[in-house]
Parts: structure tokens; C-alpha cells; sequence
């Protein structure tokens, strides 16, 4: 694992990695293409010395382009997604991403809950209850 922090798509993304679980974070007013994806995917291997690990992604008002999120779907590199944000929109864009996901993929608005939920992959290593079939529903 990379020590400290990792930054990626041009600064607007800031990786780290603390108990087992990686936490991305985006600048709120940012918007995210294909290329800041691919980079972000690249310091998350980076971060996590190549070693799938869960992720706390911090989206708070960041608008992400149909083929940024399809990047993120299809990446290896993590064994679930917790989305924070704050808003209806941050939700939308959270389900738009989760769409095409092979991991477990959840929104949260509570920082605490999400890492809760995180954490049931790092101490048993596998799904959290009421988990099935490789596709999170987003309420």
C-alpha cells in the first residue's frame, strides 16, 4: 500500500487508504470524464497496492459522463462501493453508476453508516446480509 495520499484526474480526486478501506475523494463542483476515471482507477491500484479492497467515494455535487461511469463499473480494483453525497441529484448520479457494477454498489448520506456498511467487507471479507445476485438496488 501507498502511504499517505494519491491524487488523480488532475488534482480533482484525492485517494488514501485507512483500516483496510480505501476513501476517494472528488472535489464537490467537479465534472468527471472518461480520462479522470481511467486515471482515478489507476491510483486506486495505486493506493491499494493492487489488492481489492472496499472504497468510501466522496461525490458531493461532481457530475460524472455516461462513459466515466462505465469505467467505474467495470473496475476490478474494489470489493464495494459506498457513494456519499448530499443531495437528490448525488443520488441519481449514484444509481445512474451502479447500473452496470459487478460489486456491491450503495448510497449513503451518513459518512458513519456508509463505513458501517464498508466495514462488513473488510472483517468477514465477504457480502453484507440482504446482499444478492452481484447487483445493489439504490432506493
Amino acid at each position: 500500500m501507498m502511504p499517505g495520499h494519491v491524487t488523480a484526474a488532475d488534482g480533482k480526486n484525492v485517494l488514501s487508504v485507512s483500516a483496510g478501506i480505501i476513501t476517494s475523494v472528488w472535489q464537490p463542483g467537479s465534472f468527471v470524464d472518461v480520462h479522470d476515471a481511467k486515471d482515478a482507477m489507476r491510483a486506486v491500484a495505486q493506493v491499494s497496492g493492487g489488492t481489492p479492497m472496499p472504497m468510501l467515494s466522496e461525490m458531493t455535487d461532481v457530475e460524472i459522463s455516461a462513459a466515466a461511469r462505465y469505467e467505474f463499473a467495470q473496475t476490478t480494483g474494489v470489493l464495494a462501493i459506498a457513494v456519499l453525497g448530499s443531495s437528490t441529484v448525488d443520488r441519481v448520479i449514484a444509481a445512474a453508476m451502479s447500473r452496470h457494477t459487478l460489486y456491491p454498489h450503495e448510497f449513503f448520506t451518513s459518512r458513519d453508516d456508509a463505513m458501517a456498511w464498508l466495514n462488513n467487507f473488510t472483517s468477514s471479507g465477504g457480502q453484507p446480509d440482504g446482499y444478492a445476485d452481484g447487483i445493489s438496488a439504490l432506493a
